[in-house]
């Protein structure tokens, strides 16, 4: 027994030499190959195929009647006890909201607070230097969640914060954390999220958030061109100052980091690739789940998406009369929710699914079943789970697909397919190792189910259980709620409109016109006058014609200081000048407000923000009607 224990300074014994034999193995999306076989030497694949002869040194795993896929990733992992540093007793998130911050008090010199116990960003919410890798302190029952449902490998992610710091590619496997990571800072992590930081502390506001995320790469962009100054120039100047903050942006900044934006909503998606853009960032989206609302706007950011199977339940009601007080769109988000990653796909859109969001991550491959019945193809789910991830987390020359020379993490069902959630995982292999999963639960090779019908709490049977899940199944095949982009748009849309014999409110030289006719093409006015409808040359006797005799046209009418179509607080209220907001950021192009605004006549309104000093500063402007 002692000769087994090696001496100090020595590697630990490695995985070893093993051969799965007989195997159904699905080496990439699309590419099958039955009665395979697969060597592993040392936690690398060294061959895959129907004709390949397992070593003398091997050992024979039979693996007939089951098929093996590529180990699966998850590109937005949280684990519970993540990013909480081992060596203290607080979080650097914690410590910094502890620290200051922006704060004001209205008088020169008052106090500002504790000062800050470390160098770092002024607003505690920014902890770009935050990383995972640096946390990573997993929980046992964490990662045997993750193996019964596939994984193999997770990118942790932080989740505090707006600017949140760096994930980190682990192994979901039980060895030592510094042997788990495979890749540190993955992605920096940005969500649009106005929680936490000091109470009436800026920002308050989802404007406010955005330009704290504008701001800090702005400040990111200046520290490295001052710092690169003064190492061509170090004589008589003063050395700019750390900051691990802007420091830890670097990176980001010079798109060698992806960042990865939480948007929070359909409508920020658009707002997230916008401020992507303006700041020349490598980026993903971490999708919330209702881009079905804007597909428009997904299809337009083209980005990679990394999408949540975080599904809205049914609430329970205690009476059929209840359900009268849920609103028609808790029921339309339920029902597109399972549609969500299809769609993405049908926009032409590069996904990859996690299970972030998840409160029980059992549900994962229910939802995933749900998401297939509605349109996601087999291939496209598997390479979310395999190929895309690996390739968003730049190691998809050792991950992600079954090939010789690739790392030996593999995912094991007993016969079918993975995609049916009653196939359970019988068994993950993680760099050559390998992990039981669902013990007693998982179906022979052969396909029949070990586990016996008992009665749960309620005294249903399993069967009774699996039959009325299947019966849900059914009914969620079919979506019944329309697209809440269907029927919107003009009533009617006509090149040329000829309105005749009005009173034309100009607003310009020409004054008043009475009896006057109106003629517009392709959306502009073309030209006022009378009896434009006899004018050939015009085009009047092409247009749609709008008899307006006694009725009056003006220019549409604008609001210009209106708080109506705003996402999130109205405003910045927490600064005396808050000149870096934009409410261009914010607008809420869904809000019933717009309608409302349309039916008193207002064509255009121009949104405002007020500080705390009542000024305002205004968005747009007006325009006359003038004849060409």
């Amino acid at each position: 027994m002692g000769a087994d224990i090696l001496p100090p300074g020595h590697r630990p014994v490695p995985p070893g030499v093993h051969a799965l034999a007989g195997a159904r193995v699905i080496v990439k999306p699309g590419e099958v190959i039955d009665d395979a076989t697969i060597v592993i030497r040392d936690g690398f694949i060294q061959a895959v195929g129907k004709d390949v002869t397992p070593p003398a040194d091997a050992r024979i795993w039979e693996m007939k009647g089951a098929t093996i896929y590529a180990g699966l990733i998850d590109p937005c992992l949280t684990l519970n006890p993540t990013n909480r540093p081992i060596s203290s007793p607080r979080t650097e998130f914690d410590a910094a909201a502890t620290a200051g911050g922006v704060n004001f008090f209205g008088v020169p010199g008052g106090e500002r607070g504790q000062s800050r116990a470390a160098p770092g960003y002024e607003l505690p919410q920014v902890t770009p230097e935050s990383r995972a890798a640096r946390n990573f302190a997993p929980d046992k029952k964490g990662l045997e969640s993750m193996r019964e449902l596939g994984f193999t490998a997770g990118n942790v992610m932080p989740e505090k914060g707006i600017l949140r710091g760096t994930s980190a590619l682990v192994a979901l496997s039980d060895v030592d954390p510094n042997e788990a990571i495979i890749k540190a800072d993955t992605f920096q992590h940005v969500a649009f999220d106005a929680e936490g930081g000091k109470e009436d502390a800026y920002p308050k506001s989802l404007m406010g958030v955005v330009a704290v995320v504008r701001q800090a790469f702005f400040d990111a962009q200046h520290h490295g061109r001052e710092h690169e100054y003064f190492r061509e120039h170090p004589q008589g100047r003063k050395p700019p100052e750390f900051n691990p903050s802007l420091e830890a942006l670097a990176p980001a900044v010079a798109r060698h980091v992806p960042v990865v934006f939480e948007p929070g909503s359909a409508l920020m998606v658009d707002r997230a690739a916008r401020v992507a853009r303006e700041l020349e960032l490598n980026f993903h989206v971490l999708a919330c789940g209702q881009e079905w609302r804007r597909p428009d706007l997904a299809k337009a950011s083209g980005v990679s998406f990394i999408v949540p199977l975080d599904f809205p339940e049914l609430p329970k009601m205690p009476g059929q009369d209840d359900w009268d007080q849920v609103s028609l769109d808790q029921f339309r988000a339920w029902d597109w929710a399972p549609e969500n990653a299809a769609l993405l796909r049908q926009q032409g859109l590069e996904i990859a699914l996690t299970t972030y969001g998840l409160s029980d991550k059992k549900n994962f491959r229910r939802n995933l079943r749900f998401a297939l019945d509605r349109g996601l193809s087999e291939d496209d789910a598997l390479a979310a789970l395999t190929t895309i991830p690996a390739r968003l987390c730049g190691v998809s020359d050792r991950f992600g697909t079954i090939e010789a020379g690739k790392v030996a993490n593999l995912t094991v069902v007993p016969g079918g397919s993975y995609f049916d959630p009653d196939n359970k995982v019988r068994e993950v292999w993680i760099d050559g190792r390998v992990y039981p999963a669902n013990p007693g639960e998982a179906k022979s090779p052969g396909g029949k189910d070990s586990t016996t019908s008992v009665p749960d709490k309620d005294g249903k049977s399993g069967d009774e259980k699996k039959k009325k899940q299947e019966e849900m199944r059914e009914l969620r095949k079919k979506r019944i709620a329309r697209s809440p982009l269907e029927g919107r748009g003009p009533l009617a849309d006509f090149p040329v409109v000829l309105v005749r014999g009005a009173t034309i409110w100009t607003c310009g030289p020409q004054g008043i016109l009475t009896n006057a006719d109106l003629l517009v093409r392709d959306g502009k006015v073309a030209a006022i006058g009378r009896d434009l409808f006899k004018d050939k040359e015009a085009g009047g006797k092409a247009a749609f014609n709008v008899e307006a005799t006694g009725l009056h046209v003006t220019p549409g009418l604008i609001d210009c200081h209106n708080h109506s179509m705003v996402l999130g607080a109205v405003n910045e209220g927490t600064l005396p000048s808050t000149a870096m907001v934009r409410i261009g950021d914010v607008i809420n192009s869904e809000s019933i407000n717009v309608h409302k605004q349309l039916a008193e006549r207002d064509s255009e309104t121009a949104g405002w923000r007020e500080s705390r000093g009542d000024e305002v500063h205004p968005r747009a402007t007006g325009h006359q009607i003038r004849s060409r």
